[in-house]
C-alpha cells in the first residue's frame, strides 16, 4: 500500500519590485526555495524546488538637521558668518546628493554671498583655509557629514531681533522627486531598482541668523571742580566715559579733547581707567600734544552680555 503525504514548506519569496527594508544594504541578494516532504509506503522523501534569488532594491532617503543650539547673533555688514548642519544618508545604499542654499522669503533680511562648505577635517569647526566649498556630497548608507552655510550680512539698519532663516537642501542625484515611492528602474546599486523613501529622496534643514542690538558708540563728558567755587587757580577734573552698546566692533578708536582756553593742562594728570598715562608719545595709549589730550583705544568690541566701557580723565587749572 502506498501512502502519499504532501507537505509543502514555502519560504516567503522576496520578489516584490520595491523593498523598503532600509536596514539591508542595496544590492544584497535574498534567496529562497521550497521543500516538498512526502511518504511512499512509509518511506520519507524530500524534494527541493528551484532557488529564487532577488536583490534588495535601493531606498533613497536623506536627512538634513541644523546643529547650532541657538540663533547665530550677527551685526550689519559682517562677513563669513556660519550656520552648522549635519547631513545623513538614511537610505540603504551609497548616494550622491546635490547641495543648495534656500532662503525664507518672509525673513526680515536676506544674506549675501551664501556658500556651502564640507567639514573636510571633521572637527566641527569652520576653517575657511581647510574646509572645501561644495555643491554635492557622496555618502555611504548611514554615512554623514557636517556642512557649513557661510554668508555675509547685509549693510543697513535692522531692528534688534530681526531674523533671517536659511536652509541647506540635499537632493539625491539618483532620484529625489520628493514623492515617496517614486521608482527608478535599474538606477540603484548593481542595477537594482531605486525608490524614493520617506523623505522622497530630498530634505532640508533650516537655520537662523539673528540681528543683535544696533551698535551704538557713546561719549559722555563731565567735570568736577576742586572746590565749591570756580576762580583763578581752581583745578577742573574732566572725565570722559566711552561706551559701546550692542553687538559689534569699531576700529581705530581715538579720543581727542582740546584744552579749554583760559586754562592750563596739569602735567601728568592724564589717566585711563584710573591708570596714569605719560604726556609724551611712547608705548602707552595717551599723550599731551601741547593743545589737547589724545588717547588711542584701538579696536573696541562690544556685545549684549559684555558691553565695552572705558574712562579717561585729565585736569586743567584756570589761569
Amino acid at each position: 500500500m502506498r501512502k502519499i503525504l504532501f507537505i509543502t514548506l514555502a519560504w516567503i519569496a522576496v520578489c516584490i519590485t520595491n523593498i523598503f527594508a532600509k536596514g539591508v544594504l542595496a544590492g544584497t541578494e535574498i534567496s529562497n526555495f521550497s521543500i516538498l516532504q512526502y511518504e511512499i509506503d512509509g518511506v520519507s522523501y524530500t524534494t527541493d524546488s528551484n532557488t529564487i534569488t532577488d536583490k534588495v532594491d535601493q531606498v533613497l532617503d536623506v536627512s538634513v538637521v541644523w546643529n547650532d543650539t541657538a540663533p547665530i547673533i550677527v551685526s550689519s555688514g559682517e562677513s563669513d558668518r556660519v550656520l552648522t548642519f549635519k547631513v545623513t544618508n538614511t537610505g540603504n545604499g551609497q548616494d550622491a546628493f546635490d547641495l543648495t542654499h534656500e532662503a525664507n522669503a518672509s525673513s526680515a533680511f536676506a544674506v549675501n554671498n551664501p556658500r556651502i562648505f564640507i567639514d573636510t577635517n571633521s572637527n566641527g569647526v569652520f576653517d575657511i583655509s581647510i574646509d572645501q566649498m561644495a555643491s554635492s556630497i557622496t555618502l555611504a548608507a548611514d554615512g554623514f557629514s557636517t556642512l557649513f552655510l557661510v554668508a555675509d550680512m547685509p549693510t543697513g539698519s535692522f531692528p534688534s531681533g530681526s531674523i533671517s532663516s536659511n536652509a541647506i537642501a540635499a537632493k539625491s542625484t539618483i532620484g529625489g522627486s520628493g514623492a515617496p515611492g517614486t521608482a527608478y528602474p535599474g538606477a540603484g546599486t548593481d542595477g537594482v531598482f531605486a525608490v524614493d523613501g520617506i523623505s522622497g529622496g530630498v530634505d532640508k534643514g533650516w537655520g537662523v541668523y539673528k540681528m543683535g542690538e544696533e551698535l551704538n558708540v557713546k561719549l559722555i563728558k563731565s567735570v568736577t571742580p576742586s572746590g565749591s567755587e570756580v576762580f583763578i587757580g581752581t583745578i577742573l577734573r574732566y572725565n570722559i566715559a566711552v561706551e559701546l552698546q550692542g553687538n559689534g566692533s569699531v576700529d581705530n578708536l581715538i579720543i581727542t579733547d582740546n584744552i579749554p582756553s583760559g586754562t592750563t593742562y596739569v602735567v601728568n594728570s592724564l589717566k585711563l581707567d584710573g591708570v596714569s598715562l605719560t604726556d609724551v608719545s611712547d608705548s602707552d595709549s595717551g599723550r599731551f600734544t601741547g593743545s589737547s589730550i589724545e588717547v588711542s583705544l584701538g579696536t573696541a568690541v562690544g556685545s549684549s552680555g559684555s558691553p565695552y566701557s572705558k574712562n579717561i580723565s585729565f585736569e586743567v587749572k584756570i589761569d
